[in-house]
């Protein structure tokens, strides 16, 4: 059973390299991202728009189906509004509302699956997969700032570079990714594409807080509650990949005496 087993892997492996090809590519896009975090007490969001940049490889395994891999410089941020209410009343700068803005850079690496649907020149496009990305650099415009004895935080601190792991923000991202556009078939191995994607995060971003900083965020029912929130995402991108042809594995000599015997 187990030789049967290997023999279909086997021949579906020989088969996808028998007609594989190699994409090498660029894209190129713009996109708005927010968090998932709780808006209480008037508190109100505003998205972050950024570019995003990349490279990308992708493997034909048939006409219709490919795996791919990619490496996207992305910046993601948002912007969170607190009014008066935010601050407890006796707190200085009671009556002065406050905007709190990170803008984080990851290098994130999508493994996706590429479905295509149409003709050879015009096709549709569908993808979907995970995605990790990994915190390289980042703002916080003001962010928190203890004042005197942790009683009440200000948001008027600016972090110029923030702290991974420190206190700030996470520095690893895990998610999903999907997408959906179009390409268009250039000569004998170009292809042009657009695509749109929505990308969820799964873990929370901020990194385990100090007890000052769990008090600095949002408030509920005269409360302080430590904030939690996951990046959402939706872009869109354009780009190019050039195709390369995989060369053909030889048949053997005793594989074309067999098939000479069969005819």
């Amino acid at each position: 059973m187990k030789k049967y087993i290997f023999l279909a892997v086997f021949s579906c492996f020989y088969i996808s390299t028998t007609f594989a090809q190699l994409g090498v590519g660029l894209r190129f896009g713009y996109g708005a991202s927010s968090t998932s975090q709780e808006l209480v007490n008037g508190m109100k969001r505003t998205l972050g728009t950024n570019p995003t940049f990349g490279l990308m490889l992708n493997y034909d395994l048939d006409l219709h189906f490919s795996a791919g891999m990619e490496f996207n410089y992305m910046s993601l941020s948002e912007s969170l509004d607190y009014d008066t209410n935010f601050y407890p009343g006796n707190a200085p700068g009671a009556r002065v509302s406050a905007t709190t803005t990170p803008k984080i850079g990851y290098l994130q690496i999508p493994v996706l699956g590429r479905v295509t649907f149409g003709e050879k020149k015009y096709k549709a496009t569908l993808s979907f997969g995970p995605y990790f990305g990994i915190g390289m650099k980042g703002v916080w415009t003001n962010g928190p700032n203890a004042v005197g004895n942790g009683s009440y935080i200000l948001m008027n601190k600016n972090y110029d570079n923030v702290k991974f792991e420190k206190g700030d923000f996470r520095k690893f991202d895990l998610g999903g990714i999907i997408g959906g556009g179009g390409q268009y078939q250039i000569g004998k191995s170009g292809v042009l594409f657009i695509e749109a994607r929505i990308q969820l995060g799964f873990l929370d971003f901020y990194n385990k807080q100090t007890g000052d900083q769990i008090k600095g965020f949002t408030t509920k029912q005269n409360q302080y509650l430590k904030p939690n929130g996951s990046w959402r995402t939706a872009n869109v991108c354009i780009g190019y990949f050039h195709t390369f042809k995989l060369p053909k594995k030889k048949t053997s000599s005793t594989a074309k005496k067999a098939g000479k015997q069969k005819r």
